[in-house]
C-alpha cells in the first residue's frame, strides 16, 4: 500500500553493456558487498511512521530503508555514486562495488581510496561475500576477467536443468532467462523463433518438435558459448550486420592484432511483420540503422577538440559475412541437408501458391494455357537456364526481359513475384473478371496487383474502362473551370429567383447580379405561378422592371402565365439547364447564405436587414450598391453616413473583378478543374438524366451546351450532362427525328 504513494528517486541505474564497457585492460578485481544495504540509509523523523508494522509485541517502524520500497534500489545507487563519486576503476551497481585495475599497484590503489571512502560514510562490508585480488569475478551475472567476459555457469546449468515449458508463462519465464545471454550467441533470434510463436495472440498451444528442436538447440549454444573480449574504445571497432527474411543480426568487433578481430558482443532480434515485407535492400538497410542505434552507447564516438570524420560502410558477400550473417539465419547442421536459401526459397514458394487467390482448376488451366503460350514457353525455359543479352531475345519477350529478377517458376506456374503471369488467350478473360463491378481505374489496377500480370496490363485496363459503356454512363464529369456571370451594367438590370423551403414554408428569392441585394417573400400556401407572379410584380414595383430575369426549369416558370408576364412586363427571361442547375451559379450561392443567416436569427427581417447593410468584399453593401445610399440599421450610425452617395463605379468594378477572379482560381485549383474534350459534331452522346444516347449536331447559343438529336428529339444540353460514349460500342440508331435547321 504504501510503495503507490512512494516517490520515486528517478536515479538511472547502469545497464550491463555500459558498464562492462568500463573494463578495457582490467587484468585485477575485487568486489565488496555492502553488508544489508538498505539498512545503511537512516530514515528521517518524518518517514518512519510510513513504515509502522504490527507484531504480537506490539507496533514497530523502521529507522532505516527497509527493503521492499519502491525506491529502494535507487535510492541506494544514488547513495553510493554520491559516496563513490570521482573515482577511477569502481563500478556500482546497488550494493555491488567492483575495483578494477590493470596492474596490481593501479588496482590496489584505486580499492584503498574506495575503503576510505566507504570508512568515511560508515558503510559496513559483508566479509563473506566480499571477493578481493581476484584475476576474474562473478559481477551482474556474467563472469568478467582479463581475458573477457562470459556467461555465469550456475545460470547455464540451471536452464539446461528446465524441463521444456508447458504453458504460455512457462515460455515467458524460459525466454526471459535465455535472453540475458543473447550477447553470447550468434544465432539467438532465429533459434528461439518457434517458441515465440507460440505467444502470437490467438495462437493455440502445441509443443511440438519444432519447439522441441528449438529447445534442445538454445542450450546446447549456450554451452558453447565464447568469451567476448572487453570493449577498449581506443581499438579499432567495426559493426558487422545482416539481415535474413525474418531476422536481424549484428555483431561488434575489434582489433586485438593485426587483422585479427574479436566479437564484444553479438545481438540479434526477429522482424515485425511490416519489417518482413520489407524489400531485401531495404532489409539490410535496418539491419545496419538497428545495429548502430543498439550499440551506440558503448560504441559512440567521442572527441572534444577535432572533428570527427565519417566512417566507413563496406559491404561483404554472404559467404565472407559468416558471423553477422548466422546471426539472422540458422545454421544448417551438415553439407548434407538443404542449404538455407533453399528452405526459404521452398517455404516462400509453398506460402506464394497458397496465398493465390485462384482455385487449383483455374491454376491448372493457366498452368497449360502458360505452357501453349509461345512467350510463355520461352520465358519459362530462360528461367531454368539463363538470360541472353537484350539484342538476343525476341520481340515478344523483350517486356519480360527487363523483370526478368522478378519472374520464377513455382510449381510449373511463372510467376513475377507473387503474381500468376497471364498468358495472351486468357488476358480478354482475365480482364474481364477483374473489372467485375465496374470499378474504377485505380482499384482495377490494384485489384490486379493482387495476382495477375503481363505485360501492358496497367494500359490495357484503362483501355478496358475508356470503353466501358456501363462505366461511360455513370462516370462522374470532372469539374470544369468556374465561368463567372459577366457583371450587369448597373444595378438591377439581371436578376435571378429560386424557390427554397425552411422550416415547411417555401419563400421566393429574387437576387440582383450587380449589387447582390436580396428580396425573399413567403409563400406560405401555394407555389403556383400566379403566386410567384404576383410576388415578383410587388417587388418590380418597389425596385423597377430588370432587362432579364433567370430562374430554374420548375413548372411556375414555364408556365402561360409567367411567359404573358414576362411580355406584358417587358423583360426577357432565360432558365438554366434542366440537368444542371448549378448553371445558375449566383443565386445557388445566395439561397445558401440566406437560409443560414434566417435559421440563426428568430427575426427574418432583421436578418434580411443585416445582409442588406453589410459591406461586401467591394467596400460597398448591397444597399449602397442598389439604392446609393447606406440604410440605416440597429447598429448606430452618424447622420453624415447616411447622406446619399453613389458608389465610384470604376473603383466598384475593379475591386468586384479582383473578387471574382480570386473566387474563380479557388474554384479551380480546389476542384482541380480542368475543361472538358469538345463533342464534336456527330459524336454519340450519353444524356445522363434522359437515360439514353444521341447524337450531337452542333454546339448550342449557351456556353458549354450543345444541341443533341436523341431517338425522340433534339435537347439543348450542357456538355457537363453529355458523356461521350465508345463509339465502337454503340448500336447504329434508327427512326430518329429529323433536326431541321
Amino acid at each position: 500500500m504504501l510503495n503507490q504513494f512512494v516517490q520515486r528517486e528517478n536515479h538511472p541505474l547502469p545497464t550491463t553493456d555500459t558498464t562492462f564497457a568500463n573494463f578495457a585492460g582490467a587484468r585485477y578485481f575485487t568486489k565488496l558487498d555492502a553488508n544489508s544495504g538498505f539498512w545503511q540509509i537512516k530514515l528521517s523523523e518524518r518517514s518512519k511512521p510510513l513504515t509502522t508494522f504490527i507484531t504480537p509485541w506490539g507496533r514497530y517502524c523502521f529507522n532505516v530503508l527497509p527493503f521492499g520500497i519502491s525506491s529502494g534500489s535507487e535510492k541506494f545507487q544514488k547513495y553510493m555514486c554520491q559516496i563513490l563519486e570521482g573515482l577511477d576503476g569502481v563500478e556500482c551497481n546497488i550494493d555491488d562495488v567492483l575495483v578494477h585495475g590493470a596492474t596490481q599497484e593501479e588496482h590496489d590503489g584505486r580499492l584503498e581510496a574506495v575503503l576510505q571512502r566507504l570508512v568515511n560514510a560508515n558503510v559496513t562490508l559483508n566479509a563473506e561475500k566480499c571477493v578481493f585480488n581476484v584475476s576474474s569475478v562473478k559481477f551482474l551475472g556474467q563472469i568478467v576477467g582479463a581475458d573477457g567476459i562470459k556467461p555465469d555457469p550456475e545460470k547455464i546449468q540451471a536452464i539446461l536443468e528446465m524441463p521444456h515449458p508447458t504453458n504460455l508463462h512457462e515460455v515467458r519465464s524460459f525466454l526471459g532467462m535465455v535472453n540475458q545471454f543473447s550477447k553470447f550467441t550468434t544465432n539467438l533470434a532465429d533459434l528461439t523463433k518457434p517458441i515465440r510463436e507460440l505467444l502470437v495472440k490467438n495462437t493455440a498451444w502445441t509443443w511440438g518438435p519444432p519447439q522441441q528442436d528449438a529447445f534442445d538447440k538454445i542450450k546446447k549454444a549456450l554451452t558453447s558459448a565464447p568469451i567476448l573480449t572487453l570493449y577498449d574504445p581506443n581499438k579499432a571497432t567495426k559493426i558487422a550486420a545482416d539481415a535474413s527474411s525474418y531476422g536481424l543480426g549484428a555483431v561488434v568487433l575489434q582489433e586485438e592484432e593485426p587483422d585479427t578481430w574479436k566479437p564484444v558482443s553479438f545481438i540479434s532480434r526477429s522482424m515485425t511483420t511490416t519489417e518482413a515485407r520489407y524489400a531485401q535492400i531495404e532489409k539490410e538497410a535496418l539491419a545496419v540503422t538497428w545495429a548502430c542505434e543498439v550499440t551506440s552507447k558503448t560504441t559512440t564516438l567521442q572527441d572534444e577538440t577535432n572533428e570527427i570524420p565519417h566512417q566507413r560502410c563496406s559491404t561483404r558477400t554472404g559467404k565472407l559475412h559468416y558471423t553477422a550473417d548466422t546471426l539472422s539465419r540458422k545454421i544448417p547442421e551438415s553439407t548434407v541437408q538443404p542449404t538455407v536459401e533453399e528452405n526459404e526459397m521452398n517455404a516462400y514458394v509453398l506460402s506464394v501458391i497458397n496465398a493465390l487467390p485462384a482455385s487449383n482448376p483455374r491454376l491448372k488451366e493457366i498452368q497449360q494455357a502458360q505452357d501453349e503460350d509461345e512467350v510463355c514457353k520461352e520465358v519459362k525455359k530462360y528461367c531454368m537456364d539463363q538470360w541472353p543479352e537484350k539484342d538476343h531475345v525476341t520481340p515478344a519477350v523483350k517486356p519480360y526481359w527487363s523483370v526478368q529478377g522478378e519472374l520464377t517458376i513455382a510449381d510449373e506456374l511463372l510467376l513475377k513475384g507473387t503474381r500468376l503471369v497471364i498468358p495472351s488467350r486468357l488476358q480478354r478473360q482475365t480482364l474481364n473478371q477483374i473489372h467485375e463491378g465496374h470499378q474504377g481505374i485505380s482499384k482495377c489496377r490494384e485489384r490486379a496487383k493482387i495476382s495477375v500480370w503481363w505485360p501492358g496490363l496497367s494500359a490495357q485496363i484503362k483501355v478496358m474502362l475508356e470503353n466501358c459503356t456501363t462505366c461511360s454512363k455513370y462516370r462522374q464529369q470532372h469539374p470544369e473551370p468556374l465561368m463567372p456571370t459577366p457583371l450587369p451594367q448597373r444595378p438591377w438590370q439581371l436578376i435571378a429567383t429560386d424557390l427554397f423551403i425552411l422550416e415547411k414554408v417555401t419563400y421566393l428569392l429574387v437576387v440582383d447580379y450587380y449589387s447582390r441585394y436580396v428580396e425573399v417573400v413567403a409563400l406560405p400556401k401555394s407555389t403556383s405561378s400566379s403566386k410567384i407572379t404576383q410576388a415578383l410584380k410587388t417587388i418590380f414595383a418597389r425596385h423597377g422592371i430588370p432587362d432579364e430575369v433567370r430562374s430554374d426549369n420548375g413548372p411556375q416558370y414555364h408556365s402561360d402565365e409567367f411567359a404573358q408576364f414576362a411580355k406584358e412586363w417587358g423583360f426577357k427571361h432565360s432558365t438554366s439547364s434542366p440537368r444542371y442547375p448549378q448553371a445558375n451559379g449566383e443565386v445557388e450561392r445566395t439561397v445558401k447564405t440566406v437560409k443560414n443567416i434566417l435559421k440563426k436569427e428568430q427575426d427574418p427581417t432583421k436578418a434580411l436587414l443585416a445582409y442588406r447593410s453589410t459591406p461586401l468584399a467591394s467596400g460597398y453593401s448591397p444597399a449602397e450598391l442598389l439604392m446609393g445610399r447606406k440604410i440605416k440599421s440597429t447598429i448606430p450610425i452618424t447622420l453624415p453616413h447616411l447622406t446619399p452617395q453613389l458608389p465610384n463605379q470604376k473603383l466598384f468594378i475593379e475591386k468586384e473583378e479582383v473578387y471574382r477572379s480570386k473566387q474563380k482560381k479557388n474554384f479551380d485549383n480546389r476542384h482541380k478543374a480542368q475543361p472538358l474534350k469538345p463533342l464534336p459534331p456527330g459524336a454519340t452522346a450519353y444524356i445522363t438524366d434522359m437515360d439514353c444516347t444521341g447524337t450531337v449536331i452542333r454546339p448550342s447559343k449557351k456556353p458549354r451546351s450543345y444541341l443533341v438529336d436523341t431517338p425522340t428529339t433534339v435537347v439543348d444540353e450542357t456538355e457537363y450532362s453529355c458523356k461521350t460514349f465508345p463509339r465502337t460500342l454503340i448500336r447504329n440508331k434508327t427512326n430518329r427525328k429529323q433536326h431541321h435547321h
